[in-house]
């Protein structure tokens, strides 16, 4: 059987030398192929329909009906985020919204499209067999669609918006293609926590019908999960309400743009599993008709906290990051997933409040306000410190426990989601999103980002740049508007400094020198805590040498407070991890939860694709949808090259001696010190786990 494993093994890395044109990714044993406007590269308008759609962002969720892939998708969603920011700003400081988009423009290159007017996001059908895209369903303003689900003869999709005050509600697609709301409720941001258990479909947000009882104090959110019947699409019966989750600290984020009161369901061995997004971390309960001995709600079923901060058993939302406000330092969100009969959860940071917040304090110091940056990168740089992870139930003992060889592969990373999980061909697909592009806009001065831009690009930015002191100049701001304009012409000027000549088209031009800042760093920071050593006690005899090392010390607090160290190091942390990285979403595979094969750890080679947040399993492959608020959402297909009966009926053609020279010399060529398990999987590192493994075309046993 080993025998027949090699072989397979070896066949599968013969076939990958067949790529076609359009496929983005090849493995061992696998293809991705770019379906939706296949001719289009990063920083090309995408976005699922034919001749692309800037506007179409997200690809959220697909169920498939028949031959028809339904895509549920956010619109606009980076110019959405950017609308609310700016005119929080606006209102603050008297700057134009014209201004402020000049300045985001400026900020990032023209890659986030304005657009004033909150459309809603479409609903659009892929048809599997003719290859057609096409727009069957356009929500009002504000309106996203977040989960898409086939029950039955039915699709059924849920709405979100950044707005709690827009009506949130479920949508029929019956099998005549008609749209129908089945059901609406207020007082929550999202319908996206679903699963079926026992035969029917549940969803979990908030219910506007609860009624609070005496003497409760009226909660932030009237937590909910609720089970359509199957008579009838129009009603939902409560099995759980607000009273069913204890004293949570539950906070205003589950109704805020960021959030919801639930964020996943899934069933797993007899009871539904529910996430709820907390500052304290997020807790997860388990739920199911109340039995022998068990209490029971007003709805008969029985529901109790499985991990959390009121569990003695689980927390797993906390990490060993300390200081800063409130949620910086732990996963505020976390999700369930069933996989070969095990229940998987994983984490969730909030990437774009670190992002706003450090986006925000900076244009504060820019203008001249008394703003370290020390606090407003405390959320992104203790977020960055707070890997993502993976965790596995253990059934016995009601553990969660941390899948540590995926907590490796996030550390030293920019990634600050775990997205989202699926399931394909007896495997587990897990991606992320990764936050180094908009992290590299922060520190586009020092991480070599600006250095890789074409001419042409660079030449937009300065022109962007200029817009931006012309609008500042033109107005009268409540702030130091002559300071920041100041500031952005020397951000011109570097540049300018930065193009290269027609002489020098690969100049590099130059950048702050970062080492050379971390050692000055370093010098002040010991001569401070040298002189605080050898201060002399009030008992020398010469009070003159006292007074001068006091002053000495003196002087140089003062020059650390105003240059900031701490607020140095925490940028230079960040710029270094948005460096070092790459930059669009990563995607692995794993069988067993302990050893993970990567896909891509770049978006698909488009830093632009940063999130990953559905996968469709097919006949004939995974779907796969990317986030992309840049340039448009995007559809990829993967597929596995051979099938295990393929090759085995393969492998009996070729001797052990001929593969394993093949293997030699593909293993020699490009794969040095790589591992492979006797799958065909690539293996992040070398193995932990003991076994029989492929590395350099020979066998390797780990004990």
């Amino acid at each position: 059987m080993r025998l027949k494993l090699l072989l397979g093994f070896a066949l599968s890395l013969i076939v990958v030398t067949g790529a076609k044109a359009q496929d983005v990714e090849t493995g061992l044993n696998y293809t991705v192929t770019k379906i939706s406007n296949p001719d289009r590269g990063e920083r090309e308008v995408d976005g699922l329909v034919p001749g692309g759609d800037r506007e179409n962002s997200y690809t959220w969720r697909m169920a498939m009906r028949g031959d028809e892939i339904y895509i549920a998708t956010a619109r606009n969603i980076a110019s959405a985020l950017v609308n609310m920011y700016g005119s929080q700003i606006s209102a603050a400081s008297g700057m134009s919204m014209d201004t402020f988009w000049a300045l985001i423009d400026a900020f990032a290159n023209g890659d986030i499209m304005r657009n004033d007017v909150n459309e809603g996001a479409n609903i659009i059908a892929y048809n599997r067999k003719t290859g057609e895209f096409r727009v069957v369903w356009t929500g009002g303003p504000g309106e996203y669609q977040r989960m898409a689900v086939t029950f039955g003869d039915n699709v059924y999709f849920g709405s979100y918006s950044a707005d709690q005050s827009i009506e949130q509600y479920i949508l029929k697609l019956d099998k005549e293609g008609n749209f129908t709301k089945v059901y609406t409720t207020t007082g929550t941001t999202a319908m996206r926590a679903n699963c079926v258990y026992d035969d029917h479909l549940f969803f979990a947000s908030s219910d506007a019908r609860t009624v609070v009882a005496e003497g409760d104090p009226e909660p932030l959110a009237k937590m909910a999960v609720i089970r359509k019947s199957n008579e009838d699409d129009t009603v939902w019966d409560l099995v759980a309400d607000y009273k069913d989750f204890g004293k949570i600290p539950f906070d205003p984020i589950q109704a805020s743009w960021a959030g919801c009161s639930f964020w996943e369901l899934a069933s797993h061995k007899g009871y539904i599993y529910a996430t709820a997004p907390s500052t304290a971390g997020f807790v997860i309960f388990k739920g199911r008709p109340a039995q022998d001995g068990e209490s029971a709600n007003e709805y008969g079923w029985h529901w109790e906290e499985v991990a959390g901060p009121n569990n003695g058993i689980n927390n797993p939302g906390l990490s060993n990051v300390t200081g800063g406000e409130p949620g910086t330092m732990r996963s505020l969100i976390g999700s369930v997933y069933e996989f070969n009969g095990e229940l998987y959860a994983y984490n969730f940071d909030h990437a774009f409040g670190g992002l706003a917040q450090a986006f925000v304090g900076a244009l504060q110091q820019l203008k001249g306000s008394d703003v370290k940056s020390s606090n407003y990168l405390e959320y992104m740089y203790n977020s960055l410190h707070n890997p993502q992870k993976v965790w596995k139930l253990n059934d016995a003992t009601g553990k969660f426990v941390e899948c540590r060889n995926f907590t490796k592969l996030m550390e030293g990373t920019t990634n600050e989601y775990v997205w989202r999980m699926g399931e394909y061909d007896g495997q587990l697909y897990i991606s992320t999103m990764d936050a180094g592009i908009g992290y590299g806009y922060l520190t586009q001065l020092t991480n070599g980002s600006l250095l890789k831009m074409s001419k042409e690009e660079k030449a937009t930015k300065i022109a962007y740049v200029s817009e931006a002191i012309k609008l500042l100049a033109a107005q009268k701001l409540s702030t130091k508007a002559e300071d920041l304009k100041t500031k952005l012409a020397l951000v011109k000027m570097m540049l300018e400094a930065m193009i290269p000549s027609q002489a020098d088209e690969d100049g590099q031009g130059k950048q702050i020198d970062l080492e050379k800042l971390q050692a000055t760093i370093t010098a002040v920071k010991t001569l401070v805590d040298i002189y605080l050593a050898t201060l002399p006690g009030e008992d020398l005899s010469s009070k003159a040498i006292l007074v001068v090392m006091t002053k000495v010390k003196e002087t140089l607090q003062d020059l650390s407070d105003k240059i900031d160290l701490v607020g140095l190091e925490k940028y230079l942390y960040v710029n270094n991890r948005v460096k070092n990285d790459q930059w669009g979403f990563d995607l692995y595979r794993t069988s067993d939860g302990e050893t993970f094969e990567v896909i891509t750890q770049n978006g698909f080679n488009d830093k632009y694709n940063y999130g990953c947040p559905s996968f469709l399993a097919t006949e004939e492959g995974l779907y796969i949808g990317t986030c992309n608020p840049f340039y448009g959402g995007q559809l990829y297909l993967l597929t596995n090259n051979t099938s295990e009966t393929e090759m085995e009926k393969e492998v009996s053609k070729i001797s052990q001696a001929d593969v394993a020279t093949d293997i030699t010399t593909i293993y020699d060529a490009d794969d040095a010190n790589i591992y492979y398990d006797l799958n065909g999987h690539r293996l992040q590192g070398k193995p932990t786990q003991k076994g029989v493994y492929i590395c350099n075309g020979m066998k390797v046993v780990v004990q």
